[in-house]
Formats: C-alpha cells, structure tokens, sequence
C-alpha cells in the first residue's frame, strides 16, 4: 500500500538557499518559503524581486449546521483579495461576498504559532486568528449585503486540543528542484452560529451549532501560468471527524509519488495519499472522477452551485470556480481501514492563474 515517511519539522524550509523537500508530522513555527537562491533559473535576479513572485493563500472552509463554505484569502504581493462563499445545504442557496485589495506588506502571516489576517472595509469584514498558547482558532465575518444579498455575521471558534484535531505540511517541487510549493493542512471540530439579515427586516438565525473545519495555508513559487483542480470532502462519519484534501495542478512535482500534498484526516490521525487523477470530461458542472493507481482513492463528485469568481488586477488574472457538492466512495487509511460513505459535503475548485 502506498506511503510517504513522515519526518520531523526541520527549523526551516529553505537551508543554504535551497529548499527542504518531504512530508512532515505537525506544524513548523514560521511557514516561510522566502531566500531561494535562483528559483528561476540562472539569471541573477536579487532575492527581493523572486520574493514578490511567491502567491500565498489561506483558506478556511467551514461545515457546520445548515450551512457549508470557505473563507479565502490570496496575497499575490501587488494585489490582495478575500472571499466568503458559503451555502445552505437544505436549499442549495449561495451567498458570495468578494473584496479586492491592494498592495499588502504581508496579508497572509508566516507564524502558525500566533497571527491573525483581516480584510476590513466600511462594507466588509472578515478576521482570522489563531493563538495555539490560548488554544484557539477564532474566525469572524460581517458582511453587509445589498439589494440581491442579504448581510451575513458568522462567528466560530475551534480548539487545537481536541482528539479530533489532525494536521501535516508538506514541501513539494514546484515543479523544479530549484522552486518549491509549500501547504500546511489540519482539521478541527468547530463550533459557532451564522445569521442573515434581509433588507425586508427578515432574519434568519442558525443557533450555536457543532461541525468541523478545515485550515489551510499554502506558500508557492509562481510560475506566469498555472491551472489546476482540487477536491476537499469534510464532515463526520461513523462519530468520527474526517477531511481529505486532493489536488491535481499543473506545477506538481515530477516525481508525484514521493512528492505531493494529498491528505486524509480521519479520527484523528493523519494519511498521506497517492497523486489522483481528476476528471470532469461531461463539463464542470458534471459528476468529478478521483482516482489514483493505489487503489486507495475512488471518488465521485456530485457539482450542487458553482461560484465563479473572475479577477484582474493590473498584470494579475485569476479564475476561480468554487463549487459546492457531494461525494461518494471509498478512502483506505495508513492502517488498512476502508472508509466508505455516500453523500459527503465537500468544495472542489477549478483554478486558472496568470500572475
């Protein structure tokens, strides 16, 4: 069965100007790519200008109660932007808040011990925070909504303590030895309440509820075009918190099977997966096959709202499609346990980048 070893946290991902490859157990203190020497090849660029072409985005997708969805925030260097979609999973509705910002001295932290990132406008706010000291993750929105949206408060919060809670990092080329992407994932339960208020003075609250999140931050090298895919499936089975996390991108590494993110977290304890194949070939908004060679992955993903987020920002262009949905199938774990479900809440996204 497929594996990748799982090695300590080194103190620091980039040694002697080159970068530290490999899957790694737990967190490190900084999350920091930045002092690559020559990352595009030989010419002699300083180090301050391949510093600007790093991308960072977090991501903090919650399934709680009624409702599923993700908080976005992507740091290009010359551009910033934020996003809030979720969805009711009775109806199928979509609620979408988008912010564009501009140039950030840092957007996203690089301490995943004790940091916060906020986008903060007269008509949005949006805060993430985390103190593993205190024990606490803490996420606040305050969307003001419009004649078409109506506005939103959410607040939730999750512990770093719980049995539940699971997280690796990975270091992968991207796809040269000389580049490297880097993604710290981890699952926590969550708990918290969401309300939406109506310009007609309807309001509808969602009562303090349980559910499980995913936290995610990711640090890569840009190439000047990029596409991808990728699937994550959260929620609880059988009393136990599960979330797997399944990419297929244009800049993975050459040797996919010794260097990838794909994860499973499953009561608790983490599974490197093997590279899959992602295929929608009747259209996006069509059944998704997951796939791979080791018989450990075998998905199926049912599209329900698709949200299309389109941005231009001088010479910065990105697609996204956000698209919320259901999966069907099968995960094998590290220790041979089959886990089997048939309609998992899940986001997958469909991604073209030109920066």
């Amino acid at each position: 069965m497929y594996t990748r070893d799982l090695q300590e946290i080194p103190p620091s991902f980039v040694q002697n100007g080159r970068p530290v490859f490999g899957t790694f157990r737990g967190h490190p203190k900084r999350f920091d790519i930045r002092g690559v020497y020559r990352p595009y090849g030989v010419i002699p660029l300083p180090t301050f200008i391949t510093n600007l072409r790093i991308k960072s985005r977090l991501i903090f997708s919650f399934n709680i109660g009624e409702y599923i969805g993700r908080i976005s925030f992507i740091d290009a260097k010359i551009a910033g932007f934020s996003e809030v979609v979720f969805w009711n999973k009775n109806t199928s509705q979509r609620f979408a808040y988008h912010s564009l910002m501009g140039p950030r001295k840092r957007l996203i932290p690089h301490s995943l011990e004790s940091a916060s990132t906020s986008n903060y406008s007269k008509r949005r706010y949006t805060r993430i925070s985390w103190n593993r000291k205190q024990n606490r993750l803490s996420v606040i929105f305050d969307l003001k909504g419009d004649s078409v949206r109506p506005s939103a408060r959410g607040a939730f919060s999750a512990v770093f303590n719980d049995s539940q809670f699971a997280e690796l990092t990975s270091v992968r080329p991207n796809p040269t030895l000389r580049r490297s992407y880097a993604s710290y994932s981890s699952v926590l339960p969550l708990h918290g309440s969401l309300t939406l208020s109506y310009n007609s003075g309807e309001t509808k609250t969602m009562s303090e509820s349980d559910g499980v999140c995913s936290f995610d931050m990711t640090r890569t090298y840009m190439k000047f075009r990029s596409h991808g895919k990728s699937v994550l499936g959260f929620g609880e089975i059988n009393g136990k918190k599960i979330a797997f996390k399944l990419a297929s991108e244009s800049h993975e590494s050459v040797d996919t099977d010794k260097y990838n993110c794909n994860v499973l977290f499953y009561d608790g304890k983490p599974t490197p997966l093997p590279p899959v194949v992602i295929s929608h070939y009747s259209g996006m908004d069509k059944k998704w096959i997951i796939q791979d060679t080791e018989n450990m992955v075998d998905l199926v993903f049912t599209p329900v709202s698709i949200c299309v987020n389109n941005v231009n920002a001088l010479i910065v262009r990105s697609v996204y499609h956000t698209i919320y949905g259901s999966f069907e199938g099968t995960l094998i774990t590290a220790s041979g346990e089959k886990v089997s479900f048939k309609s998992l809440a899940g986001i997958s996204e469909n991604y073209l980048i030109r920066l």
